[in-house]
């Protein structure tokens, strides 16, 4: 047994697949499989199980996965202590991660990273945050940046920051001249947000029923949101994110009685699939220095 195989059985577990798995560890299939079979001959059981064309861990797989994940973070988070001291961390570091953090946050919190370790490299990948989820938890992404998604056993997700929840009217809009507002005063007017499938829609949904105010759930994001706003007499409420700046005719109204903490971005990460020392750094270093909550 030496060292790449474990870090090869950590990678076939968490894609489940064979051909994928090598591409990603670049060696050829044959070469994983037998790294495979001997390591299962030396246990003496099988680590894996065929299920169509992809492959599951066994029991006993994913008993030894338990301990594998465990002997190597520790053996990372030496590594990374070490390079840490001499300012080499390096390592690439696959981000999963919801539209309207991609143009301010994201990529300020990884400048900030960059500048004590310079050798790191990211791949950013967008979607909406289900997307993102179901990434993290494929080990597609080694973290992400979205909201809360029930359903996900596997994965843990830490608050970082939050999105104000705003009422926006375009200028001609007879709320257009109002301050602040309180959701009661909405009862009269036609409202619509995101759709209530999505974890944003979900929370603006339990809100608005709570203040037995009516509203149609039909947009994905602030941009759809805000083109329609932009042009109707309708008012929604929306996150205040920099995908409403592009519309000049857009008032923004703060809502009193709403709490600043309502719609909460998360940092989630796997608590099953392997985290490299790369990745548990970064992960670190938002929680230190760009954790931004009310």
């Amino acid at each position: 047994m030496n060292l790449p195989q474990l870090y090869y059985f950590i990678k076939l577990a968490e894609l489940q697949h064979y051909t994928k798995a090598a591409k990603e560890l670049y060696i050829a299939q044959p070469s994983l499989s037998d790294s495979i079979a001997s390591l299962e001959s030396e246990l003496g059981i099988s680590l894996f199980q065929k299920k169509g064309r992809n492959v599951t861990l066994t029991k006993y797989g994913e008993e030894f996965y338990i301990h594998v994940s465990q002997a190597l973070n520790e053996l990372e988070r030496g590594i990374a202590t070490m390079k840490m001291h001499s300012g080499q961390l390096g390592g690439t570091i696959d981000v999963g991660c919801i539209p309207t953090l991609l143009g301010d946050f994201l990529p300020t919190a990884i400048q900030n990273y960059m500048k004590k370790n310079p050798q790191a490299k990211f791949n950013i990948f967008q979607g909406m945050s289900i997307e993102v989820a179901h990434g993290v938890a494929a080990g597609k992404y080694d973290l992400g940046f979205c909201s809360m998604v029930e359903d996900e056993p596997d994965l843990l997700f830490v608050p970082i920051m939050a999105q104000e929840l705003v009422l926006i009217v375009n200028d001609t809009h007879p709320l257009a001249e109002r301050k602040e507002l309180c959701l009661s005063e909405l009862k009269n007017y036609n409202l619509t947000t995101y759709r209530d499938c999505i974890p944003i829609g979900k929370v603006v949904r339990n809100l608005l029923q709570q203040h037995e105010v009516e509203a149609t759930f039909s947009y994905d994001d602030e941009i759809s949101i805000g083109g329609v706003i932009s042009e109707t007499n309708l008012a929604a409420i929306v996150a205040r994110t920099p995908f409403l700046k592009q519309f000049d005719n857009l008032v923004l109204i703060p809502l009193s009685d709403v709490p600043k903490d309502t719609r909460l971005i998360y940092m989630t990460f796997s608590r099953k699939n392997f985290v490299s020392s790369s990745v548990e750094a970064f992960a670190d270093f938002i929680v230190a220095h760009e954790m931004n909550l009310p």
